[in-house]
């Protein structure tokens, strides 16, 4: 069923903002991006990469001029080329690039995510390095500050496949976050045993066979509370249905989500964009395929491909997608960016049917985009996004409109259900209609979104607000005030609801 219509036709514009906030000079050869409050203030942060072979760092000349004639910038050591920034969020008013104090390492980064998978409170990090034939690099947040390097003590050691994607998911639901990642030659999936260390759980579950993987992403297909696994890869893409006993079952073939033999399937994201209560998932593919499509979640285990009727094939050799709300009417909308060709922001019509808006909002451009994210960095009830590529790379501030929204902090009891809140699931209802939103470990091809969920309102100022925790508890609220934009924090120890106060510009 699709919501009833009551939102702003008014569509917000995307600025360029990256310079003005203090994100310039990142390198051109941009390669993954997420959003993160790692430090725990409120304010999501930001983790960007490059491969990039220029030195150096620079104010730029533009804002020197507007700011008359300050000592000269300081460029970053020329005996060490910059290839990873982790900037602070100031407020949301501007970012400082404190990587050098981090910790973390200034390595080459294919993808990265962030979780709290030790349930401390504080949000850790999983990296792949483009290094060949390497496991992923496991940095634990030690003070909301600094980052240690626990890779090999904590077992994440299995090598020979080139890490390409790396996503968090509480697969058995023991309350510990597990660690995914998609390679080359094969996938490894490491099971946090809760002792600070992990284990090679691949062969146990069901998903050791040898395959090609460029990405990945956890869901919950069939609502029964148990993650399943879609994996991208170059060739036939894999689809396993989650058990709930610690296996996996390959539903390649049965549940239509196989795709082609001379796919390169790069990125897959999942969105209930008809609002049945019923994930469904976009698939990009770059290449000869040059094809990518919209699969419909049929509620019995089958997918349709329904790409034509809905308008959202996109002939672009696609890079990422992910599924939004941009314009916060309460229809989710899907974006994708493509290697030659513009970016596509299709806005959800609520009929079943998509129109391409990225010109119009300005979000056509940079091209050849590899990371995606998407955060409310400021506060002010919009989402924005940062694009990072090899050709160009930007973060973009919505303007907004006159549509409302709400934005929800889940925290897990760090018992049964992870701090994060990885895999839980948020129902929230209008008189418009229903949207479902899960807390995703990460999706599209190299990256992940904050972890609070954002929901658009479009005019409806009252919602009700269902919470599934990964545990299984439930927390349901009545008639919660949206006012015009509000934060609000979810607990699932109390199963309370908390207004977040914050100052909107």
């Amino acid at each position: 069923m699709f919501a009833q219509d009551q939102s702003s036709d008014e569509l917000p514009v995307f600025t360029d903002s990256e310079n003005a906030v203090g994100i310039f000079d990142t390198g051109s050869l941009g390669q993954t991006a997420v959003w993160g409050d790692y430090n725990g203030d409120g304010w999501q942060d930001l983790l960007i990469s490059n491969t990039d072979r220029k030195r150096g760092s620079r104010q730029p000349r533009r804002d020197r001029r507007k700011r008359g004639r300050p000592a000269a910038a300081k460029p970053f050591s020329t005996s060490k080329l910059t290839k990873l920034f982790l900037f602070k969020n100031e407020s949301g008013v501007k970012f400082s690039n404190v990587a050098n104090i981090s910790g973390l390492p200034n390595h080459n980064i294919k993808a990265a995510s962030w979780a709290d998978y030790d349930n401390d409170g504080l949000l850790d990090l999983a990296i792949a390095t483009i290094k060949a034939a390497t496991p992923p690099l496991l940095y634990q947040n030690y003070d909301g500050v600094s980052f240690i390097d626990i890779s090999q003590e904590a077992g994440i050691t299995q090598a020979g496949s080139t890490t390409r994607h790396v996503i968090w998911v509480d697969y058995d639901r023991d309350g510990l976050l597990d660690l995914f990642a998609a390679g080359n030659e094969r996938s490894y999936l490491y099971r946090n045993k809760g002792d600070g260390k992990f284990e090679d759980a691949s062969s146990l579950a069901g998903i050791a066979e040898s395959s090609n993987g460029l990405s990945a992403i956890f869901f919950d297909s069939n609502n029964d509370g148990w993650p399943d696994l879609f994996l991208a890869n170059g060739g036939y893409n894999k689809f396993y249905m989650n058990n709930g006993d610690g296996t996996f079952t390959d539903a390649s073939v049965s549940s239509g989500l196989d795709g082609a033999p001379y796919w390169q399937t790069t990125s897959v994201c999942s969105g209930d964009y008809n609002e049945d209560g019923y994930l469904d998932i976009y698939v990009t593919n770059i290449g000869k395929a040059k094809k990518n499509t919209l699969y419909k979640n049929n509620k019995d285990g089958t997918f349709t491909d329904v790409t034509w009727e809905t308008g959202t094939r996109d002939l672009g050799d696609g890079r990422t997608c992910a599924w939004i709300d941009f314009d916060a009417d309460g229809r989710v909308d899907l974006f994708t960016t493509n290697h030659t060709w513009n970016n596509k922001l299709y806005r959800n019509l609520g009929n079943g049917a998509f129109r391409d808006a990225a010109v119009e909002v300005n979000l056509a451009k940079p091209i050849d985009v590899f990371a995606v994210t998407w955060a409310d960095y400021d506060r002010d009830g919009f989402l924005d996004v940062y694009l990072n590529g090899h050709i160009g790379n930007s973060l973009k501030r919505n303007e907004g409109n006159s549509n409302k929204s709400i934005t929800l902090q889940l925290l897990g009891d760090g018992l049964r259900s992870n701090r994060s809140a990885i895999g839980a699931r948020v129902v929230l209802s209008t008189p418009g209609g229903s949207q479902l939103r899960e807390v995703s470990g990460g999706r599209g091809g190299t990256e992940q979104d904050m972890l609070p969920l954002y929901f658009g309102l479009g005019k409806f100022d009252k919602a009700d607000i269902q919470v599934i925790w990964p545990s299984g508890k439930e927390c349901s609220f009545k008639d919660i005030s949206v006012e015009l934009h509000r934060e609000f924090q979810i607990s699932e120890i109390k199963c309370d609801i908390i207004a977040i106060d914050k100052s909107y510009k």
